[in-house]
């Protein structure tokens, strides 16, 4: 009797884990949903989520503050996982009264918040043990170029940029993508600027820094590594001097999400060449 009782039991979570229709709004979130094993179960999710590639097959809800409750309502998903204040609060409002369960994840842009967005995720889903998995991966990633950054004899300066063409030109300060540079062996050029500032010629000379890193997209935009050197102080930097400027994938640079290990080792390249 209690084995077929049992049996009934796994069952039906059985048959809610297959139902289960989610709706992601983070390309962390989303990368870890599909870290997990469960990237079938994601019916739609926002613009910045465009890895794993099959993701942009899905239905987008749309990116911040053009998120709508409707549009989300009829899609009938389950559960919907958002980054912190990336979906407006009267629009969570709605959702949850509309009987869908909403998961907020805050987003703290660190190895340690990285370990508690994967934890959290994989608890959610009953992947608990997947997410152990993936966090064990990060950290041996980060161990394994430890070695590199102690025999280094360099901390290059590095001035972390985001752009949107030649107009849109930006620092990167603390809670952004430049909080990477120390798991690298690196440090950032500019201090005292908090998120993204604009940046003006003199304070990119005054920065000097030894390498200039970019998201590919952004570099793209204003024509490759000569678009970059065109930038007016550019050429006046030790970087700019040297060519040290490097494009990576922005989505695996700043979300701080399950290839986070992958992206320090990619950058440790970069900043400490010939070093082994």
């Amino acid at each position: 009797m209690k084995k077929a009782i049992l049996a009934s039991v796994l069952l039906a979570l059985t048959l809610v884990s297959y139902s289960q229709r989610i709706i992601t709004a983070g390309s962390a979130i989303t990368e870890t949903v599909c870290a997990l094993g469960e990237c079938g179960k994601i019916i739609a999710s926002d613009k910045t989520s465009l890895y794993p590639a099959e993701i942009q097959k899905l239905p987008s809800i749309g990116y911040r503050s053009g998120i709508s409750a409707e549009g989300i309502i009829s899609l009938r998903p389950t559960l919907l996982i958002a980054e912190k204040e990336y979906v407006e609060a009267t629009v969570l409002t709605q959702i949850q009264s509309a009987g869908i369960k909403v998961m907020i994840i805050d987003r703290v842009y660190t190895l340690d918040g990285t370990r508690d967005l994967i934890r959290k995720i994989a608890a959610e889903l009953n992947r608990s043990a997947e997410g152990d998995k993936i966090i064990r991966k990060i950290e041996g990633e980060l161990a394994e170029v430890q070695s590199t950054i102690k025999k280094s004899k360099v901390q290059p300066k590095v001035l972390c940029v985001y752009n949107r063409g030649a107009s849109s030109v930006s620092a990167a300060g603390t809670h952004t993508f430049s909080e990477i540079l120390p798991l690298a062996g690196a440090t950032s050029a500019v201090t005292g600027i908090e998120g993204y500032k604009p940046l003006n010629t003199e304070a990119l000379m005054a920065s000097n820094p030894d390498y200039i890193l970019m998201f590919e997209s952004g570099i793209q935009s204003i024509g490759g590594v000569d678009g970059v050197l065109k930038i007016a102080g550019v050429g006046q930097t030790t970087a700019g001097k040297k060519k040290q400027i490097i494009a990576m994938d922005g989505i695996k640079l700043s979300n701080f999400g399950p290839r986070l290990g992958e992206a320090v080792k990619e950058l440790v390249a970069q900043f400490h060449p010939g070093v082994k």
